[in-house]
């Protein structure tokens, strides 16, 4: 069973009492700048302000992690993770939404996908999707959505495999709905959830403990018997 560790709180003060490198890998979604959010229907309201300089995001990030740390942004924002990695940046990854939201107004062209921010502390490197390109190609969520930007756990379950090993703790200092939780449990990685909204922490934790509790047992796996 995944081993899993839930905050509610703000995720820099959270992440500010974890040790140095305590976690393999941060997979995260944090709110896009307020330009690409301009418009859009939410349930919640959401301060930009801390997201206006994704510096000291990215700095928390990079120190608890052994490893890779993706994130996922707006197309105009790559730029500003780029220059907050500095020397700890990779490349620019790309999702495409294959089915996107045409532009209601019809004066400009549609956002065509997102961003993802692929960054990784100096050392040895393990990437696990071989040669392939960092653009990923899966539909939008569309069923019955617990959070009004929620990834497509198909998706997120791609990125946990190809950044991380069997066994690994991955961090979402972001956790919204829980995806990247439930993600996590399905590949067998440990998680570290952090969440401000208490009712979005609520649900993630329902999804997250309803993930284990359909976690096939070893015996189940290896078609044993009891």
């Amino acid at each position: 069973m995944s081993d899993v560790t839930l905050h509610l709180g703000d995720c820099l003060e959270v992440m500010r009492s974890m040790p140095d490198k305590s976690v393999d890998a941060v997979i995260t979604d944090p709110p896009y700048d307020a330009m690409t959010h301009n418009g859009a229907i939410l349930e919640k309201e959401i301060n930009f302000e801390p997201l206006s300089d994704v510096s000291q995001l990215v700095t928390e990030f990079l120190r608890i992690s052994r490893g890779w740390v993706i994130v996922f942004c707006s197309l105009e924002m790559l730029g500003d993770y780029k220059r907050a990695a500095e020397s700890s940046w990779v490349r620019s990854g790309f999702w495409d939404r294959v089915i996107n939201m045409p532009q209601l107004s019809g004066d400009r062209p549609a956002q065509a996908g997102e961003g993802i921010a692929i960054m990784h502390n100096p050392g040895r490197k393990v990437w696990n999707g071989g040669g392939k390109a960092s653009i990923w190609r899966y539909d939008v969520e569309r069923g019955m959505k617990q959070h009004p930007t929620q990834k497509p756990l198909a998706l997120i379950k791609t990125l946990v495999t190809q950044f991380t090993q069997d066994s690994c703790t991955i961090a979402d200092p972001f956790m919204g709905s829980g995806t990247t939780g439930v993600a996590c449990v399905q590949t067998g990685r440990n998680f570290i959830g952090i969440e401000i909204d208490p009712d979005y922490y609520a649900i993630a934790e329902r999804r997250i403990r309803d993930a284990q509790a359909h976690v096939p047992l070893p015996f189940e796996m290896t078609g044993g018997k009891r």
